[in-house]
């Protein structure tokens, strides 16, 4: 069995066959007009094994992530586009370019890897579910004509007064119109600060950005009226993105809503109350009756769209996360435990954190102290302690001492972090 990487452009043709094969038409027509054109991508991430006839009998390849937990930019890899012909299927493959794969993300310096995958089958590998995806049977949802109401606060009616009081509505004036070019650096800055409060898990760059929209726009999920952003007072304080021409939650295929929300930004109340009222007048005019909602339960739009009478569903998809490098990512953690420890009655507590996985372990100093801190688990629970999809209290006890749990508490909240829709379309 000989594994390669793949060589580019020279095996375009055959790698478009094998997903073809593999995964299906449909698949391999909206892949291949990604592959080898996303920012970062590398022949040298990608694997492949050779059919006795010269085809490409399995392939998998190795996608560039950096993913934000805190302060913490974390360089990462997704492993995808796994599949083996089905006359090879059987004979280790697929798991021998999966170690190849691992090994290639130690050679790149990745810190966490990430899988979006099929359930069962890469726990082997250490992956584990961590966070959550904005991808389920059943999204959340307002009708358009409740969402039509946004920004139509009748001050007189007793509900409408306390609701409008509830979300900090002020009604000042807010200019909505389509994304421009020139908005990028204020929209990053505004999907940073969701990201950094755990609403999004995957940092964009700018040639991520740029990237994605024109890819987004290549396959008909994007143009600029699906792309709108609000400013008061001369600042850009918001932003929506929207899906118009069709549905995207593939459960669901038919019944899902063909109009969705896929992601927004920002804190302002009365940013808010515009976009989502703008985004309702751009359902009604694709005769929507109702919009799709993907966006996080506790997003400043989603309160909104909850007081407005949509319906919330925090059930999610989750993706795998597993733990690559371990004294790393405790380094890169670091500013991020001393900004919550800043923020919690443990402030003026010096103390050592030792943390060991299996026979990996790393040391983290806090302050001045003697007072040593013990963390002896999975790396995949530790994985899920850093992403918040667990807490202190979901790990075994003998994995730590009882003293230390209102600590660790602090150290380890309890967070939400979901990877985008426009990062899996």
């Amino acid at each position: 069995m000989l594994i390669r990487n793949v060589r580019w452009p020279a095996d375009r043709d055959k790698v478009a066959e094998h997903i073809r094969l593999v995964h299906g038409p449909g698949d391999s027509d909206f892949l291949m007009q990604w592959y080898g054109e996303f920012p970062g991508f590398d022949p040298a991430d990608c694997f492949v094994i050779d059919g006795e006839n010269g085809e490409i009998a399995a392939h998998t390849m190795l996608i560039p992530r950096t993913l934000r937990i805190g302060q913490a930019a974390i360089p990462a890899s997704e492993i995808g586009v796994v599949g083996t012909l089905e006359t090879y299927r059987g004979q280790g493959y697929a798991g021998a370019l999966i170690d190849r794969a691992l090994a290639r993300m130690s050679e790149r310096g990745d810190v966490l890897g990430l899988i979006l995958g099929i359930p069962n089958f890469y726990e082997r590998w250490d992956y584990e579910y961590a966070v959550g995806l904005y991808l389920t049977s059943f999204e959340s949802e307002i009708e358009t004509e409740l969402a039509l109401q946004a920004g139509k606060w009748d001050t007189r009616h007793s509900y409408q007064r306390r609701a409008a009081a509830y979300l900090g509505i002020t009604q000042r004036e807010v200019e909505v119109r389509p994304y421009g070019d020139s908005d990028l650096p204020a929209v990053m800055a505004l999907y940073n600060a969701e990201a950094a409060a755990g609403h999004y898990l995957i940092e964009r760059d700018i040639a991520a950005w740029e990237w994605q929209l024109s890819f987004l726009q290549q396959i008909g999920r994007y143009d600029r009226d699906d792309f709108l952003v609000a400013e008061r007072n001369g600042n850009l304080c918001g932003y929506v993105r929207m899906v118009s021409s069709g549905q995207i939650n593939w459960f669901r295929e038919a019944e899902a809503a063909r109009f969705s929300i896929i992601e927004s930004a920002g804190e302002d109340p009365d940013v808010a109350e515009a976009l989502l009222g703008a985004a309702a007048q751009l359902a009604s005019d694709y005769d929507a009756d109702r919009i799709g909602v993907f966006i996080h339960p506790e997003s400043r739009l989603m309160r909104h769209i909850i007081a407005h009478g949509g319906a919330r569903r925090d059930f999610t998809g989750a993706a795998f996360l597993r733990l690559h490098d371990l004294p790393a990512l405790a380094a890169l953690l670091q500013p991020t435990l001393e900004e919550r420890l800043a923020e919690s009655r443990f402030n003026s507590r010096g103390f050592h954190l030792h943390i060991t996985t299996g026979d990996v372990y790393a040391d983290m100093t806090f302050a001045y102290g003697t007072e040593h801190v013990t963390l002896e688990l999975p790396g995949t629970d530790f994985v899920r302690l850093v992403t918040g999809w667990f807490t202190i209290d979901d790990i075994a006890p003998d994995c730590y001492n009882e003293v230390h749990r209102d600590l660790l508490r602090v150290l380890f909240p309890k967070r939400e972090p979901r990877i985008g829709m426009a990062d899996i379309l």
